[in-house]
């Protein structure tokens, strides 16, 4: 199953910090970066590789029409979509990763969250399993997630950025017949830290979770070394 991340020219300093922690918490996996310019990649590990999307210039601030025709490429059924600044923070559940992808690769389900964030807006479903409701908001998050492609192409219509793909499908997207999964379970499966929040990066003191961490514990040693890369390559305000 590939984990496709998409990246930008402005971020890609954060490649390294995430190939080194997926790799530490989640190893063997074949890893796509999407992004633009090449030469603003470090060298990969063998398990990563990167695919261009042409010139960022030429797209602006438009988040869907570059990626585009590489997901309609694709000969994979389903993959894990996530971002370069949404980092892996603790090991994952290969059993609890297989139950999930079952689902999808069965065609159970359209889409399987890694995370539990949205089960506020589920039901039980199967064992281990909850459904989301058909009228629930943020069915197209960005949040790390198992996709059909199919179901990522419906929503990954032309001139949109990420938030519009976040929230202009929301109403699309309800009721549209997709069943879309979570672990039932208080723990997430993929456990993150989100390191930019509105081009801020983390620490971030007014929040609850000052390292954007999607759980309660924090692991310094982790955090300290995504900062380092961060403040080498602080972005101009």
């Amino acid at each position: 199953m590939k984990i496709l991340v998409a990246t930008s020219d402005n971020y890609s300093f954060l490649v390294e910090p995430y190939y080194t922690l997926f790799n530490k918490y989640w190893p063997g996996q074949e890893i796509v970066f999407l992004g633009f310019d090449e030469e603003k990649v470090p060298p990969l590990p063998e398990n990563c590789s990167f695919h261009s999307l042409g010139k960022q210039a030429d797209f602006g601030s438009l988040w869907t029409d570059p990626l585009i025709p590489y997901i309609d490429s694709l000969e994979d059924e389903y993959f894990v979509f996530t971002v370069e600044d949404v980092m892996l923070m603790e090991p994952v559940d290969l059993e609890r990763v297989a139950l999930l992808e079952n689902e999808i690769k069965n065609n159970g389900a359209s889409k399987a969250l890694l995370d539990t964030h949205l089960n506020h807006s589920t039901f039980p479903y199967k064992e281990g399993l909850r459904v989301m409701r058909g009228d629930a908001e943020y069915r197209t998050t960005l949040h790390p997630s198992i996709w059909k492609k199919e179901y990522f192409q419906k929503y990954l219509k032309p001139g949109m950025n990420a938030w519009d793909f976040e929230v202009k499908n929301m109403q699309q997207s309800f009721n549209d017949g997709a069943i879309i999964i979570s672990l039932d379970q208080k723990e997430d499966l993929y456990s993150t830290s989100n390191v930019y929040r509105k081009g801020v990066p983390f620490p971030r003191y007014d929040c609850h979770r000052p390292y954007g961490s999607s759980s309660e514990e924090v692991n310094m040693e982790d955090i300290n070394f995504i900062l380092e890369f961060v403040r080498k390559n602080e972005l101009p305000a």
